[in-house]
């Protein structure tokens, strides 16, 4: 049985080596905005970072394929890595100081190995399949507050499902303790896996792609937590509508959402 957990030490090393890059990018004066076809803003970083990032991953098993973000296919192989350099683009765009890098590793549609660096705060976090999700060194275990006392994330994108009914997001925010979209579904879904936050509600008419859901699913999963869609099925089979949360958290979404 191959032990994915010993990825953990490369993979940080290579997140965590890009530090310096985020760095300098971030005190320089802010590039003019560009975006791509889907609407989403594109930096120079993005693709740096995405270049740095995925030379790194390479060679740790020439089995494994890899496809960035913004680069599409790198190499075929299976399991494959799905790489994000820049999660929370518009908000690093804007010098908001909320983005991360995040790496999944994927058979099929099942994550076996995942990261998420936030080079702000200089914090990695990471999981495997079977091994428990970890912060900064530390084995993490999700609280399971009730919705009262619960901080809770929306995505509420213009692409998002929840146009369509504003006042679902209303009642998320008179029924739990605090409600947030921090525009970066890394630290989003992170945040949960940590215990930060409560549960993340998100939802979108297009297809989200593996970097994006991949790596926060495992966290959130390994940290005793589930990830589902609104019929309580594996979010990782349709990519549209997600609910993640403690248990207690996720009965109360999913419940809202079917009202």
């Amino acid at each position: 049985m191959i032990d994915f957990a010993a990825l953990a030490e490369p993979v940080e090393r290579a997140l965590r080596g890009t530090r310096e890059t985020v760095l300098a990018a971030y005190r320089a004066t802010a590039e003019d905005e560009r975006f791509k076809d889907d609407g989403s803003a594109v930096t120079d970083l993005d693709l740096a970072l995405e270049a740095q990032i995925g030379a790194a991953l390479l060679p740790l098993d020439a089995r494994y394929g890899l496809h960035g973000e913004e680069s599409g296919l790198m190499r075929e192989g299976s399991p494959t890595w799905h790489l994000d350099p820049v999660d929370g683009t518009a908000n690093f765009a804007r010098r908001i100081g909320i983005f991360g890098s995040q790496v999944v590793l994927v058979d099929g549609i099942e994550p076996l190995f995942a990261a998420v660096y936030e080079p702000l705060l200089d914090e990695f976090t990471w999981a495997a399949r079977g091994a428990g999700t970890w912060h900064e060194g530390r084995r993490v275990q999700m609280p399971d507050r009730p919705p009262k006392h619960a901080v809770l994330y929306t995505d509420i994108a213009r692409s998002g499902l929840f146009q369509e009914r504003p006042s679902l997001i209303m009642d998320l925010r008179r029924e739990s303790y605090k409600t947030r979209a921090l525009g970066s579904i890394a630290i989003h879904l992170r945040d949960v896996a940590i215990g930060s936050a409560d549960g993340y509600l998100g939802g979108r008419q297009q297809v989200t792609p593996f970097h994006d859901l991949g790596p926060g699913t495992l966290l959130v999963r390994e940290a005793g937590g589930l990830v589902t869609d609104a019929h309580g099925t594996d979010a990782m089979i349709d990519r549209r509508l997600v609910i993640a949360g403690a248990p207690q958290v996720h009965r109360w979404l999913s419940q809202r959402l079917s009202s």
